[in-house]
């Protein structure tokens, strides 16, 4: 009956955790076709090469580029901790949503390149990985970016 019970609230907690952050497998690269429901709730973006676009972090960009390639490189890790062995070439397009104190939202990617056998192994560490991140840098508002990441 105990183990009964510490199952439920273990399925309890993990749905409400998993309620708490989006994970989303797209079924192409175009990550930078804007998600109308997060635009309508305030998600701004973060950084853009692009002159001509507004963005967050206009003037403190350098910071949010390292928080950003940090942020890529501890998931190139961790994936290859947990056993993700790639080809040369193989990447995974991001789409990610923060909340103002840095933490993620949701997550949305496409994978090119992967084995089926190896997109299961990152889809299986994915959660886990994205629960315990959070950039350094806070903002004002909600905000998102998009972009690569080249597995070598």
């Amino acid at each position: 009956m105990l183990q009964k019970l510490i199952l439920f609230l273990l399925f309890c907690f993990t749905t409400h955790v998993n309620a708490q952050l989006l994970i989303q497998k797209l079924p192409d690269e175009n990550l930078v076709a804007i998600d109308v429901e997060f635009m309508q709730n305030g998600y701004q973006l973060a950084y853009s090469h692009m002159t001509s676009e507004t963005y967050l972090f206009k003037g403190n960009e350098a910071a949010w580029k390292k928080c950003w390639v940090d942020l890529m490189h501890d998931l190139s890790n961790y994936m290859q901790k947990k056993g993700l062995k790639v080809n040369i070439n193989t990447t995974c397009f991001n789409r990610i949503y923060f909340n103002k104190d840095g933490t993620i939202k949701a997550y949305l990617y496409q994978l090119k390149g992967f084995t089926k056998a190896q997109e299961k192994l990152f889809d299986d560490h994915l959660f886990q990985f994205l629960a315990a991140q959070k950039v350094s840098i806070k903002a004002s508002e909600n905000y998102w970016q998009y972009g690569t990441l080249k597995f070598e």
